[in-house]
């Protein structure tokens, strides 16, 4: 729990067919935030039952992918600062303190956890992409904290989060940081990342926009 300050911290864990990470990812994100929504993305296995019983609040939805999921933990959330991450057990908990700390120090709206490398070709094409605007060593990150206020006026759009999640924010008047982070390797094959073909046209358009 949070306790050294006022401010409140949710986290949103947007799942689909997880069950064999969720649990020990609802229990040491509990460690560290106020609360914890798993958004059940149309799972067909255990994962929303096991992520209630480790203490998480959980939505469930028609799949719908991570954008819509996100979006609904968005509007849900209660906490003051609203931090996203993966359901896969990539992501360290323990690092939430210092992901959340520019915003608590008044320096940000917005941060990035920067990966130490980008596993995707594609990812760092739309880091870059997205940097002509807004300045970002990793612009594809699931792990991500983000004010309230802010979030509540984002209007997710695109195939993924990737680019836009940043762009979007930054329109809104968020100042944006990024901080280092750590990454665990996924369990199995990592998931093909096709929707990045549609999202660098989408983070073309927001670039170009302004």
């Amino acid at each position: 729990m949070v306790a050294a300050d006022p401010t409140t911290v949710s986290a949103i864990i947007p799942a689909y067919n997880e069950e064999k990470t969720i649990e020990a990812v609802v229990e040491s994100t509990l460690l560290y935030v106020d609360e914890v929504l798993v958004v059940d993305d149309g799972c067909t296995d255990d994962t929303a039952r096991i992520a209630e019983d480790a203490g998480a609040r959980v939505l469930k939805q028609r799949k719908a992918g991570v954008l819509k999921a996100t979006e609904r933990g968005l509007r849900e959330a209660t906490g003051d600062i609203i931090v996203t991450m993966d359901a896969d057990g990539q992501h360290d908990p323990s690092e939430i303190p210092r992901l959340i700390e520019p915003i608590l120090r008044g320096e940000a709206d917005l941060v990035m956890g920067v990966r130490p490398e980008l596993p995707y070709m594609s990812e760092r094409m739309l880091t870059s992409l997205t940097s002509i605007r807004v300045p970002i060593g990793d612009a594809s990150t699931g792990f991500r904290a983000v004010r309230r206020g802010i979030a509540r006026e984002m209007s997710l759009h695109g195939a993924c989060l990737c680019g836009t999640f940043v762009l979007e924010a930054y329109r809104r008047g968020a100042r944006v940081a990024g901080v280092p982070i750590s990454i665990k390797e996924r369990e199995g094959e990592r998931r093909i990342q096709t929707s990045h073909i549609r999202q660098f046209f989408a983070v073309l358009w927001d670039v170009l926009r302004g």
